[in-house]
């Protein structure tokens, strides 16, 4: 049971990788992790992962394809969710950026008889994201997460 949960918590981390957010006009930067939570609350994986880039890497070593197939289960899992940010912290550098936070995740789990409580109806994970410009817009290259302890504030 113990690695079924972690199972789900690493699927919740994969579709949080997406919801990055901050809010802000003009900036490209912002505007990616923008679209990608509107996407993830949406539960529409093909939007979040256009704001993904082609040889995104995952902290854990996921290639983009293991990291699509996680998020498209997770999002399957749920009815309904609910994807907010705080704690965001963006810092620039020569032809990317760096982009901390905390996703806080709500929502209603799908009833799928025998599945009742392996997947939590709200969660919160620390992010580390390097976004990179791809064309003209700015993509996800690289995430990495924790779950966020509780009370405490992303670093």
């Amino acid at each position: 049971m113990g690695s079924v949960r972690s199972n789900v918590g690493a699927a919740a981390c994969a579709a949080a990788l997406v919801v990055a957010a901050c809010s802000g006009s003009g900036d490209p930067v912002r505007a990616a992790i923008d679209s990608a939570v509107k996407a993830a609350n949406a539960r529409d994986a093909g939007a979040l992962f256009d704001n993904v880039a082609p040889d995104f890497q995952a902290g854990d070593g996921s290639s983009p394809a293991e990291a699509r197939a996680t998020v498209e289960r997770y999002l399957a899992a749920y009815e309904i969710l609910d994807v907010r940010i705080r704690d965001v912290v963006v810092e620039r550098g020569e032809g990317g950026a760096r982009v901390r936070l905390r996703a806080e995740m709500s929502g209603q789990p799908r009833r799928i008889a025998g599945l009742e409580g392996l997947v939590p109806s709200a969660s919160a994970y620390d992010f580390d994201l390097r976004l990179v410009p791809v064309g003209r817009v700015w993509k996800i290259a690289w995430a990495q997460w924790n779950p966020a302890a509780p009370g405490s504030r992303n670093p």
